[in-house]
């Protein structure tokens, strides 16, 4: 009798875990900071996988097969469109992106904007899931006060490093931990993004060199910039993040990667 109530319980408790396991709610991002971000997020409450992915050049990559019936997220119109979602079906976190669209590879990286698009990131996820909305509160409070502690470690880990910043994308990331980071003004690093100027380019790497300043570079530099800085030995090249990332975690390991490098010479 006690065995065949034991394999009752059990069989029940089976059933009740593969009942939730069917309802589990599988979203997916257009863009993998999307996805990590919205991971953050909604924690073990949805299943959140972005349709693209970033190479090691820095390029994002997409199968040519996407899911057009799963509730997707995109930043804006254009990011939508851009993935091949036309006519509405999508759940996006601005109608009217105030950023230029030059801008736009800096936003995962930008910490005066991480806190009000994890504030759409909030609002988003609670119209897909709105039985998980405080929930969602809970963990965008843990969201900004995350980035405001990454944030502090990186100013105790790289405030006084001497930095040439030749970045492409994790520009704001770096400048909101060190002050001193010198930063090439824009129209001549629009210039040299396109190859012109490139003596002026010579002459500040030059500089950097003899002040004993690291060089950064990320994966998104233009080539024609990176080019120059390769043969350096106070270069640091910060690489993308991989798939799956964890948010935090990337965005602390640039930090990391940087005082490693300073305190290692």
């Amino acid at each position: 009798m006690i065995k065949r109530i034991l394999a009752a319980a059990i069989f029940l408790w089976l059933a009740v875990e593969c009942s939730a396991a069917e309802k589990t709610i599988k979203i997916q991002t257009t863009l993998p900071w999307l996805e990590s971000m919205a991971r953050f997020i909604v924690g073990a409450t949805a299943e959140i996988n972005s349709i693209s992915w970033w190479t090691d050049a820095g390029t994002l990559r997409s199968p040519r097969r996407i899911a057009r019936d799963m509730p997707t997220i995109a930043l804006d119109p254009r990011d939508a469109v851009s993935f091949g979602f036309k006519n509405g079906g999508v759940s996006l976190l601005y109608e009217n992106l105030p950023v230029s669209d030059g801008s736009k590879g800096e936003i995962p990286f930008d910490p005066s904007i991480l806190p009000f698009l994890s504030q759409r990131m909030l609002i988003v996820l609670s119209r897909l899931l709105p039985d998980n909305y405080p929930f969602f509160q809970r963990k965008l409070a843990e969201f900004q006060s995350r980035l405001e502690s990454t944030l502090e470690v990186g100013r105790s880990l790289i405030g006084d490093v001497h930095i040439l910043d030749l970045t492409g994308a994790i520009s704001p990331w770096i400048r909101a931990a060190d002050d001193g980071a010198v930063r090439p003004p824009e129209d001549l690093w629009a210039a040299w993004s396109d190859g012109k100027r490139t003596e002026e380019l010579v002459k500040v790497i030059e500089e950097a060199n003899k002040r004993t300043w690291w060089i950064l570079t990320d994966a998104w530099t233009p080539a024609p910039v990176r080019a120059r800085t390769q043969s350096m030995a106070m270069s640091i090249v910060i690489s993308p993040p991989p798939r799956d990332y964890a948010f935090f975690s990337y965005l602390h390991d640039i930090y990391l990667e940087i005082w490693a490098a300073s305190t290692a010479q």
